[in-house]
């Protein structure tokens, strides 16, 4: 007898590194398996690592205190960035 596991359904990323703060982006799973493709830039390791980070709390490795996870106000003339992913 297996236990159940958990699978996570969706993702949704607002202002983590390429993604955009003013719209979410939700990205759905979908059973049994999900590829994420893209070219170089498309944002691939920022979905792996926004799933490490929504699963463990554990920031992505060189990361420090957030800071180059979350999108950068600077790029866009902004007071400040609100990000998020759930």
């Amino acid at each position: 007898f297996l236990p159940a596991m958990s699978c996570v359904q969706k993702l949704a990323i607002r202002g983590i590194r390429s993604f955009s703060h003013e719209r979410e982006e939700v990205l759905k799973f979908e059973r049994p398996l999900t590829l994420i493709v893209g070219e170089n830039g498309a944002g691939k390791t920022t979905v792996i690592e926004c799933l490490r980070m929504a699963t463990t709390g554990q920031l992505p490795p060189n990361c420090g205190k957030g800071a180059p996870f979350i999108h950068d106000p600077k790029l866009e003339n902004l007071p400040e960035i609100k990000a998020q992913f759930k």
